[in-house]
């Protein structure tokens, strides 16, 4: 048997036994310890910083990695990446807040335009005729004529109400209500008239958090809506993390399987709690998510849908009993997940577009589902294209040098005066500054470009300010000094590397718009409506994504944010097997390009890591409104 080591946490004094040579990050996943792992414990991030406050004789030696990401002074004081140090014998730590991931702000609801309401489960109230010896009709064919008569064509009882459907007939007096799914088969028999209590779950499982809404499905009512961070998170901040993570062992699939249901279940618990609904009484679950999530979520491993072709393993909307996927609602109930379009475009984008109804639109919209990964889409009711983009990492705050999510304390907004290139900043829950999330990070780089501290190409200009200054990898901007932020260990800063991480991002979001416009042979000008949806989406500054060319640069008036309408969608197939359809024929009708493959990708790539773009004389509307030095070109478009 393998030797146990004690890890304590303060200031939780959480602790956790784990094998020797585990790391802390292993301790604090199994103590259940909130220690911000972006990258998963890859060592990219940087983030999961803990200070060592007894055993560090029982700690690994200091990595590479620790010295790259730690400065001298931290090192001093006893910080140490909790994904490197590898444990040898009892130690205690301390996690510093701005380690944590923190309070979420999250955002969960999204447009849902009204649809008739025709659920899959009704509970029908009946009384039945008790047997004679006139009508020894049997119970089962008693019941199913009864429920004929009220327009339901029954074929079929589920074996465990066959079971106690005599005695249950009797002592209810034959007067019983009957839960049936599909208007084909009876799920459940209940005592007197307790039709009222018809429920459903909508989920929307993204790669950050999850979505969960407790839906009365006699009345399409919303009850409940609640949300967390995706659990599976400290297993990889993305789809490709988690994806490799899956493959690495025999038991990781069923771990970050476990970890998502786990979560979906204290969610549906919470919302159970607050309303008082009975288990029992929700019958059903409609999940979506993109495709690697619907795989992990079900317990299919993803590992082909990471490797060229990228073929996802399920194409179809399928239907599965709770128990198999481990889902806490009524038993003979069911989990429906829609249906998947691509091994990157998956259920959420195909929930996006029901919402969002681009697929009815006479004119051309362009739907961008903002996240992790951003799901471009373009058509109208005659056609729909959609590609995927590998956008989220760096907005979520990973190989951001003080990136972080959109927790308590991060920067969320910025504006920088164009005289003194002081500025003047947000956070969220206006707490101290110990980071920057995604919409701040957007902010500050249109704002630097807007008052001239980059030219065109994101390079740093030097200025006449204590602001820019030159740091260990080059010149960076100073967003907050150390005193102002809650450890006053580090000032707060924007560096040229992170302003590099974010083109990179933004490029992929811009080239996938520009190649969809291309194979569909529109310009920004036929674009009737720009469709921004996704949480992250919902806070970004429609401004400042024009300036840095994440968009294409259609009049402000004609962006529209629609907040999380994955979640949308996923509410609108609980309340609606028409709904469920319609989503199955979007799933077949857009048609996938996949960017990597196509000869044009690396050009429209390169062009698109410019502010706002390589062609600067089409965008006359933003270029007039910012100060960045405009420099010598060298690409093709320009030559």
């Amino acid at each position: 048997m393998a030797e146990e080591i004690l890890v304590k946490f303060y200031p939780e004094g959480k602790r956790a036994s784990i094998e020797r040579g585990k790391t802390i990050l292993d301790a604090a996943l199994k103590a259940d310890v909130d220690l911000a792992a972006l990258c998963g414990g890859k060592g990219f991030c940087g983030k999961c910083q803990v200070v060592v406050v007894e055993g560090s004789e029982n700690l690994s030696p200091l990595t590479e990695v620790e010295r790259k990401h730690l400065s001298a002074e931290k090192l001093e004081l006893g910080f140490r990446l909790a994904c490197q140090a590898k444990v040898y014998g009892d130690v205690a730590v301390k996690i510093p807040e701005y380690s944590r991931t923190g309070k979420q702000k999250l955002v969960i609801m999204g447009v849902e335009p009204p649809r008739p309401l025709k659920p899959a489960v009704r509970k029908i109230y009946v009384e039945l005729p008790p047997p004679t010896l006139e009508d020894p009709l049997a119970d089962d064919l008693r019941l199913i004529n009864a429920l004929r008569e009220k327009g339901f064509e029954v074929e079929e009882i589920d074996p465990e109400i066959l079971v106690k459907l005599p005695d249950l007939l009797r002592e209810a007096g034959w007067k019983i209500t009957a839960t049936i799914i599909d208007g084909k088969k009876i799920i459940d028999v209940e005592p007197r008239d307790v039709s009222e209590h018809c429920y459903g779950i909508a989920v929307d499982i993204g790669t950050t958090k999850l979505a969960c809404f407790l839906v009365n499905l006699n009345t399409g009512e919303l009850l409940h809506a609640c949300g967390t961070m995706n659990p599976q998170i400290p297993y990889g901040e993305d789809v490709m993390s988690r994806i490799s993570y899956a493959m690495e062992g025999e038991d990781h699939l069923q771990q970050l399987k476990k970890a998502v249901v786990d979560g979906i279940n204290g969610l549906i618990q919470e919302a159970l709690t607050i309303t008082g609904v009975r288990r029992e009484h929700l019958y059903e679950l409609v999940a979506v998510g993109n495709t690697a999530m619907h795989h992990l979520f079900i317990g299919i491993q993803p590992a082909y849908v990471g490797r060229s072709p990228y073929p996802p393993a399920v194409a179809k909307s399928c239907a599965l009993p709770p128990q198999a996927v481990g889902i806490a609602i009524n038993n003979r109930g069911r989990v429906h997940v829609l249906p998947n379009i691509a091994g990157f475009v998956g259920a959420d984008a195909v929930a996006c577009l029901l919402a969002t109804e681009v697929h009815k639109s006479a004119e051309l919209k362009l739907l961008m589902d903002v996240g992790t990964n951003t799901e471009v889409s373009l058509g109208n009711r005659e056609k729909i294209l959609s590609c995927s983009t590998a956008s989220g990492p760096a907005f979520e705050g990973a190989h951001i040098k003080y990136g972080m999510r959109a927790a308590t304390g991060a920067i969320e907004r910025v504006k920088i005066d164009e005289e003194t290139f002081e500025p003047e900043i947000s956070t969220i829950d206006d707490a101290k500054p110990r980071g920057i999330c995604g919409s701040g990070i957007i902010d500050v780089i249109a704002e630097m470009l807007r008052v001239g501290l980059l030219d065109t190409r994101g390079r740093i200009q030097r200025k006449e300010t204590t602001r820019i200054r030159e740091g260990p990898q080059g010149l960076e901007y100073v967003l907050a000094w150390k005193e102002e932020t809650p450890s006053k260990a580090e000032d707060l800063v924007i560096t040229q590397k992170d302003i590099r991480e974010i083109q990179l991002a933004k490029a992929a979001m811009r080239t996938g718009c520009e190649i969809l416009m291309k194979r569909l042979g529109i310009g920004r000008e036929q674009i009737s409506e720009l469709i921004i949806a996704g949480a992250f989406g919902s806070y970004i500054n429609p401004e400042s994504a024009r300036i840095l060319g994440m968009i294409p640069e259609v009049p402000l008036e004609r962006i529209k944010f629609v907040g999380n309408t994955a979640g949308s969608g996923a509410r609108m197939c609980l309340k609606s097997v028409d709904a469920r359809r319609e989503a199955e024929e979007i799933a077949r009708r857009v048609e996938y390009v996949e960017l990597a493959a196509l000869p044009e990708f690396q050009e429209e790539y390169v062009n698109a890591m410019a502010f706002p773009h390589a062609d600067i004389s089409k965008h006359p509307e933003v270029m007039s409104k910012i100060k960045a030095p405009v420099t010598t070109r060298i690409y093709r478009e320009s030559t």
